[in-house]
């Protein structure tokens, strides 16, 4: 265990000395896989009474997620049983130092994948390009309403009719993105080219979450745009980041702890998650209430984000009728 946590690629997160299932450990992106050290190990490594199979169950929700840690498990494995292993050969007088280190190899390391045991990319790659240009499309659409509003002419009365008026007006975008991702997956597993183990039905409120979640963020970001083509351009703060930092193209656990805390901040990150969570790792509602939890609560952070924005307009819009009352125009309570 030290030499594993004294590696350049592992870090031992938790030790458990009673079984725990694996599948557990690796819920929400936690860790990146487990290792089971099986029963008297030492003893059977120091007698050489017989050949020592360590179990790694490695989590490939992800394609880039595990090569270096599996690389690094077997040197370290190899190197323990031969460093124990060598002084005996060498006393029997039967190899040099250098052979019987290369040639004695009393640990293996036996690889179990979790998640994706075909190791198949389009487990991972379509879906994720699939969540990825579907909210592009969203992004840059709802990014263009506050701007619209202001072109149109109808941005005052939005204001007046209050921020969940403006909320609301997102639901329709939602909709249609939750239909559009939800017809692609039940088509890819389907015909037998996705992997989907866990509960259909307790996923989709977590894409029209998604989707709600994007829609609120670009209202946070284009209010005060004058003009469609200005809202459009924060797509780049948006959902790029979620597809770069949600475990699409790297795995999370590389990110420093920083970043990784950071990465909560955008939609895709949370979408990403519950899917590996859903589809990959099967898990049950019981176990997945924590990450449900979570993101309701960054849904409520957004939602509190618009409301603030909408108040500050609300006020300056109390003010400017106040100084300057148009003919006939009541003045804002």
């Amino acid at each position: 265990i030290e030499l594993l946590n004294t590696s350049s690629y592992i870090q031992v997160t938790d030790i458990f000395r009673n079984p725990v299932d694996p599948v557990a450990l690796v819920m929400g992106d936690r860790n990146l896989g487990v290792l089971y050290i099986p029963h008297d190990t030492e003893r059977n490594i120091r007698s050489s009474r017989r050949q020592v199979n360590l179990g790694y169950f490695a989590d490939y929700t992800n394609e880039a997620q595990n090569a270096e840690v599996i690389e690094t498990l077997n040197s370290i494995s190899s190197e323990t049983g031969a460093g124990e292993s060598a002084p005996r050969v060498m006393a029997m007088g039967r190899t040099g130092a250098e052979s019987a280190g290369s040639l004695l190899s009393p640990v293996r390391t036996v690889v179990r994948r979790l998640g994706d045991p075909v190791f198949s990319a389009t487990n991972n790659m379509v879906i994720a390009f699939i969540f990825f240009f579907s909210s592009i499309y969203l992004g840059l659409t709802v990014l263009m309403i506050p701007g619209r509003l202001r072109v149109t002419g109808q941005s005052r009365r939005a204001v007046l009719q209050g921020p969940l008026c403006m909320m609301a007006r997102l639901i329709p975008y939602a909709f249609f993105y939750t239909t559009a991702i939800s017809v692609d997956i039940c088509l890819l597993t389907t015909f037998g080219q996705l992997r989907f183990d866990g509960n259909f039905l307790l996923f989709v409120p977590s894409i029209f979450m998604t989707g709600m979640c994007i829609g609120l963020f670009g209202f946070t970001l284009a209010w005060k745009c004058a003009e469609p083509g200005m809202g459009a351009a924060f797509m780049i703060l948006i959902v790029p980041p979620g597809f770069i930092t949600g475990g699409s193209t790297l795995a999370t656990g590389f990110l420093n702890e920083g970043a990784y805390i950071a990465s909560n901040a955008f939609p895709l990150v949370w979408q990403y998650r519950l899917w590996r969570d859903f589809a990959f790792r099967a898990e049950n509602f019981m176990g997945i209430l924590s990450e449900y939890g979570g993101f309701i609560c960054y849904s409520c952070v957004l939602g509190l984000l618009v409301l603030m924005r909408w108040r500050k307009s609300w006020l300056e819009m109390r003010m400017r009728s106040r100084a300057h009352p148009a003919p006939g125009e009541r003045e804002l309570p």
